[in-house]
């Protein structure tokens, strides 16, 4: 989920070649998607504009996914076993992440009555999209045990989970006009930073 991206190193890069010519393409996709993500959900946004929130929603996680597909392909051989379940957790939770919002949206359009169905078909995905912040923790240790890549974004990576639960609980505690920002940014804040920097990393690549 990171910039952990080190294009001096052949280490782990696609042997198609396919993937290498496409990844500054593909990474700046993910750096949009990653933007609109963030803005998204930013306190307000939603509910002054749902049906485009989660409309743009949609679109910036297929862009981040593609993103961490790339990241994944071309580090393989780097990321060892660890790193491996890490981009897998992500990518689950980035998938389960799609379908939330798509339960949002078509939940807009359909007849009042089937409304409550929809949102309620949408909860078990939300509950998985949490895995991103798991599989980013998981990743940033496997990134730092190996040395791969930039520390500081393997460290933001490793503060992934910590930092959700902190924030969410301190967000619990405060008051409603702080609660929403705190909130924010221990989750798709801190995430959409961290989208950005693989993005940034892909971009990079030559």
């Amino acid at each position: 989920m990171t910039a952990l991206i080190d294009p001096a190193t052949g280490n782990g890069l696609s042997a198609t070649g396919s993937t290498h010519r496409r990844a500054p393409v593909v990474g700046a996709a993910m750096c949009g998607g990653a933007v609109v993500f963030a803005a998204t959900g930013f306190p307000g946004v939603s509910e002054a504009v749902p049906w485009l929130a989660n409309w743009a929603g949609l679109a910036a996680v297929v862009l981040v996914l593609a993103g961490f597909w790339a990241f994944r392909v071309r580090r393989r051989a780097d990321l060892g076993r660890a790193g491996a379940w890490g981009v897998g957790l992500v990518l689950f939770g980035l998938s389960a992440t799609a379908v939330g919002f798509l339960a949002n949206a078509v939940g807009a359009l359909v007849p009042a009555g089937a409304e409550g169905g929809v949102a309620l078909a949408g909860v078990p995905a939300w509950i998985l999209s949490h895995l991103v912040y798991v599989g980013a923790t998981v990743l940033g240790a496997a990134c730092l045990r190996r040395r791969s890549g930039p520390r500081p974004t393997a460290a933001l990576l490793l503060a992934s989970l910590p930092v959700l639960v902190l924030g969410v609980a301190a967000g619990l505690t405060l008051n409603e006009s702080a609660s929403g920002y705190v909130t924010w940014a221990a989750t798709e804040g801190q995430a959409g930073v961290a989208w950005l920097l693989i993005g940034l990393g892909l971009c990079r690549s030559h």
